[in-house]
């Protein structure tokens, strides 16, 4: 039987092995079927990945806003905004992958998630602190705030020194010192490697916008800050100590064949 074009079928049928088992358990399971279907609205309405990256990035800013306001109501609505921006982010690729790429696509897509994270944490912290949380009292104490203010700036941090090591690392591999490595978390034959897995399964692409959902209506938003702070905060130190170590380790390689 052959495939109405742009049908629900079509996208699940034209997604890569490779990306299947990459997706978050979460993706699996609930997102992303639900993505082929909206990817499948947005091609016949002949709307563009990039389009719907940077909507997701509005998606992304009001979420945020809404969690930090001190109102039960619109903190709920804030974090559906943040599982329909994953929604979003899943139908992006699903149309850039089977109809068509587009210029700064990368760059779209993942400013959004970069808003996302720069924010959210600090948003929850915010609101945990007006309006209580599990174990914090309302205004009880600021702690919970800076605790999501950190959770928040350490993806940020760590993504910028990432990217001036790789920045570094290009201009040694076009003077010739260095041989272009190609790392697991961005390999396609290393889906299953452990720091793929931690990145995709727990991070704002995995299971953390329905703790959000599920934290805010339970009136736990304090857990969901001290998950953030420990998994971004923890991620941070790691992935710095890890290349500020291959920085060292090829230093010496390089000077030792000078």
């Amino acid at each position: 039987m052959k495939k109405e074009k742009y049908s629900y079928k079509y996208f699940k049928e034209g997604m890569p092995e490779w990306k299947r088992i990459k997706d978050p358990f979460t993706s699996r399971i609930f997102y992303r079927p639900i993505s082929f279907f909206l990817a499948s609205l947005a091609a016949k309405m002949k709307i563009s990945a990039n389009t719907i990256s940077y909507f997701s990035a509005v998606i992304a800013i009001l979420s945020c806003v809404l969690l930090a306001i001190p109102s039960y109501e619109v903190n709920i609505v804030g974090a559906i905004f943040v599982n329909i921006w994953l929604l979003l982010d899943c139908t992006d690729g699903n149309i850039a992958r089977s109809v068509k790429s587009q210029p700064f696509g990368g760059f779209a897509d993942s400013a959004s998630s970069y808003i996302l994270v720069a924010f959210l944490s600090t948003s929850l912290g915010i609101s945990t602190f007006l309006n209580g949380g599990l174990f914090f009292k309302p205004q009880q104490t600021i702690i919970i705030v800076i605790l999501g203010i950190l959770g928040s700036t350490s993806d940020t941090l760590m993504r910028l020194i990432y990217q001036k090591y790789k920045n570094s690392e290009s201009e040694l591999v076009e003077q010739g010192k260095l041989k272009k490595e190609i790392e697991k978390r961005v390999d396609k034959n290393q889906t299953n490697s452990f720091i793929v897995r931690l990145e995709s399964d727990f991070g704002i692409g995995g299971i953390l916008p329905i703790l959000v959902l599920i934290g805010t209506i339970c009136h736990m938003q304090d857990l969901v800050v001290i998950y953030c702070f420990v998994y971004y905060f923890g991620s941070s130190l790691l992935m710095i100590a890890k290349y500020m170590r291959m920085a060292i380790r090829k230093t010496a390689q390089i000077e030792k064949g000078e």
